[in-house]
């Protein structure tokens, strides 16, 4: 490409630089400096994460000195939009990530590290190898509600980064000053490499006051990472000075002198100096080559002159003006959640068990406690967020779609509300509890009139299973009131030879039908029912509920025969139902009915020994036939189709590690299998390393093991990079936790927690996310309900203390929803 057209040189100067005016470690407040050097222009751009500056102009070169003033407002992080989620870039020649391509190149200065918001000012640059070169500091950070200046110079001549804060350079890679990444990994100064980077001299992308340049693929631009705040007197100077107090000098120089800086000839100055009153396209001298300064919105990516979300406004030292309009309900007034609820020693240790004791010792055991008790207030903050948005923006409605807010719904039940209900209650949140308790009492559910057919299965463990948890909980009559409705339509849905449900049912009309897509029955859809239509007989009286479910298990159970494992389909107009195909599945479509087989035989006091014989027999079949370890050490659950193993295992199926050492710990100790326990471990250990090995730290939807290879034995299909915010993995932690003690649960468990946390954080909740395989994945704005009734609730059981649900009087249906036992 031709070379980009010079910018504005300054005026003539000597061969050699002049000296710079001074700049010390005693210069003046750094606010009275922010009013020298802006109000005498008396302008700055408000950006407010959905819109940026943009000029198709190249700016950078091999020594390059960087400075603005900065104001970040301590803007609570539930209200940022999708394009602004964590880091806020305060300028950029490059788009945001590590992979290394034409558009990479050239570097990036952002406040906060990447899912975090902790204040950190980060300078980004990229090299042959990797786009994620940062220096920074861990301990002086940019302030909230302040103007600081900010800047950076980078020299390949010197082969040195510096970063400046204020009066000081914070980040030196020749002093060894701050501390530096590659790619997320810490390093020491000495592995730096400054002199390589790939300088942005072409105008592929030009330069961007207030985000990184978006990429193609990204609609949402969330890899934007767009800056919400104040920014003003934008400097970049074609020269980086031995000496790092002259460049600092340089970049905080007042503007009225600025123009008196003798600099070297060739040396490019390129100024942005906003004047208040005039349009935004001519904010900026546009003598410059490339054209007028351009605003940039998140939603079109279009240009416009001037529009809402980017201003120029006058400077005040204390700018007021609302960043966010319409965030109202989040952004004020809203209270920091209090600490849960801990125990004292002296309680912890009367609720340990003996085997605790005995194998960790209490002084282990307490320091496991004191340090788990902040990261379960952190997922009772992430609960309070998520509930907080549901109830702003989608209150009473099924689903939110986390990243715009939109509201929908399948089946018109409040699904959102009934499944979130125990997991308020056991987080003691009991303020969201009674206002949706007040809510449901005044309602009639489920409405009359046509709701649409939806999944029998799905509104059963969801929104039957919620209300009657809710109930058995807090023993509020609306929720039992509520459930008996609701079971009396589902009943209608039994209505078949075998007993076994119908698929669909509209929970308005009674209407059922099988599924369309499918001409079979679904072997966990029909047996996954028992649990709640149990405890509703249980608890109302009338065993219309347990006969019907009961039956349908019986003929789930006539149709297997003498065998354990039983294939996913099922014929659906039999008296006794059919196997159908040889697929066989402890996964999608098969899961659940190897749990219920265990669960109903807790549930009902441990006394129908033919559901626990039947559990048994499955789990022989499992280790005999499903159970594979690879050379690397991974052990998982294959499936089985025509008689061969298929070497996948779905995320679904992480749940059996959970589900087996539950059968370890309840069962006789004379029917216990020595090896269930050890398998247990195994197969968590496994599904651990699905986040583990993963490049976002998040599990893929299924994966494909590889048994004769000692690395690479599990990777991530092409069909299924996906992460649906599911709990299968954290489940068989949690059951793993509870009934060992090991603390190095817990910390797995917050090795998990922190990418949900990183990459899923939405302004009205959390998303799933498309692709797990990338490091910064892109949002799906779909939050489904079982991310509060169980993937929130499992983390927070982890790290509160032992007793905040006993496993002795509770049992957890597969929606999670915990039902007194009455054994």
């Amino acid at each position: 490409p031709t070379a980009p057209p010079a910018p504005e040189v300054a005026a003539a100067a000597p061969a050699a630089p002049a000296p710079l005016p001074a700049m010390t470690k005693s210069t003046a407040a750094t606010e009275g400096v922010a009013a020298e050097n802006m109000a005498s222009n008396g302008a700055v751009m408000r950006l407010r994460g959905d819109a940026w500056a943009h000029l198709q102009h190249a700016v950078d070169a091999d020594e390059i000195t960087f400075g603005a003033w900065i104001y970040l407002p301590g803007v609570k992080d539930a209200a940022f939009p999708h394009s602004s989620q964590s880091m806020k870039t305060i300028a950029s020649t490059k788009i945001s990530g590590c992979k290394v391509e034409p558009e990479s190149q050239g570097w990036g200065l952002f406040v906060h590290e990447w899912g975090t918001t902790n204040r950190q000012l980060r300078l980004s640059w990229t090299d042959a190898g990797s786009a994620c070169h940062e220096l920074f500091s861990t301990t002086n950070l940019v302030p909230y509600d302040t103007w600081v200046s900010v800047g950076f110079s980078l020299s390949r001549k010197q082969d040195r980064a510096v970063i400046f804060l204020n009066n000081d350079a914070i980040a030196d890679t020749r002093r060894e000053i701050g501390a530096y990444q590659k790619q997320g990994q810490s390093l020491s100064m000495s592995n730096v490499g400054v002199a390589n980077r790939q300088v942005a001299t072409a105008s592929l992308h030009g330069f961007f006051i207030g985000a990184h340049a978006p990429q193609q693929g990204d609609a949402a631009r969330e890899q934007c990472h767009a800056f919400i705040g104040y920014l003003g007197d934008v400097r970049i100077v074609h020269e980086a000075f031995e000496e790092w107090a002259d460049s600092l000098a340089l970049i905080r120089t007042s503007q009225k002198k600025f123009g008196d800086v003798k600099l070297r000839p060739s040396t490019q100055v390129i100024h942005f100096s906003f004047k208040n009153g005039q349009p935004f396209s001519q904010a900026l001298d546009t003598s410059l080559g490339g054209g007028p300064l351009e605003a940039q919105q998140a939603d079109s990516g279009s240009t416009a002159s001037t529009n809402d979300q980017l201003a120029i406004m006058e400077w005040k030292e204390h700018p007021q003006e609302p960043l966010l309009p319409g965030m109202a309900e989040f952004t004020e007034n809203v209270e920091p959640s209090p600490p849960g609820p801990t125990l004292s020693p002296e309680e912890l240790k009367a609720e340990w068990p003996k085997a605790w004791v005995d194998r960790w010792g209490e002084e282990e055991l307490l320091k496991s406690q004191r340090e788990a008790d902040p990261w379960a207030d952190e997922i009772r903050e992430a609960m309070r967020h998520t509930w907080r948005a549901y109830k702003a923006k989608a209150w009473g409605r099924d689903d939110i779609k986390p990243d715009s807010g939109g509201a929908k719904d399948w089946c018109r039940l409040a699904v959102t509300m009934l499944d979130g209900l125990s997991t308020l209650w056991l987080m003691g949140l009991k303020e969201e509890f009674e206002d949706a308790y007040t809510w449901i009492e005044s309602q009639h559910m489920p409405t009359p009139g046509k709701h649409g057919r939806h999944s029998l299965f799905e509104i059963n463990i969801r929104a039957l299973g919620g209300l009657l948890s809710a109930y058995s909980l807090s023993e509020k009559p609306a929720f039992l009131d509520t459930a008996r409705r609701l079971g009396d339509v589902l009943l209608t849905g039994f209505n078949t030879a075998s007993g076994i449900p119908k698929s669909t049912v509209d929970v308005g009309t009674g209407e059922s039908a099988w599924h369309s897509w499918v001409s079979h029955a679904v072997l966990a859809e029909v047996a996954t029912v028992q649990m709640e239509f149990r405890y509703l007989s249980h608890v109302t009286g009338e065993q219309k509920y347990a006969q019907a479910a009961d039956k349908a298990f019986k003929a789930v159970l006539d149709s297997a025969g003498s065998h354990g494992l039983i294939p996913i389909y099922l014929s659906r107009d039999d008296v006794i139902p059919r196997p159908v195909g040889s697929k066989i599945s402890l996964g999608a479509m098969g899961d659940s009915y190897y749990e219920y087989l265990l669960k109903q035989w807790v549930q009902s006091g441990k006394k129908e020994d033919y559901l626990k014989d039947m559990w048994k027999r499955a789990m022989r079949e499992t280790q005999e036939q499903l159970v594979v370890k690879t050379e690397g050490g991974l052990t998982f659950i294959a499936e089985k189709d025509g008689g061969n193993q298929r070497h996948r295992m779905d995320h679904l199926a992480c749940f059996v590690g959970g589900m087996l050492m539950m059968g370890a710990r309840t069962l006789p100790a004379d029917e216990v299998d020595a090896a269930w326990e050890p398998l247990a471990g195994e197969i968590t250990e496994t599904c651990y390393q699905m986040y583990k090995r993963s490049p976002s730290g998040l599990a893929a939807e299924y994966y494909n093991f590889r048994p004769n290879a000692k690395t690479d034995d599990m990777t991530i299909p092409n069909d299924a990079p996906h992460n649906l915010l599911r709990p299968e993995a954290i489940e068989a932690v949690y059951y793993m936790w509870y009934y060992t003690g090991d603390p190095k649960y817990r910390r797995m468990a917050y090795e998990m927690w922190t990418p949900f946390q990183r990459h899923c954080k939405s302004r009205y909740g959390y998303s799933a996310v498309a692709d797990v395989r990338q490091s910064h994945p892109r949002h799906r704005d779909s939050q489904e309900s079982f991310w509060l009734a169980e993937t929130l609730k499992y983390f927070y059981l982890v790290f509160a203390p032992r007793s905040t649900l006993n496993l002795e009087e509770w049992v957890l249906n597969t929606e999670a929803q915990p039902l007194r036992s009455w054994s």
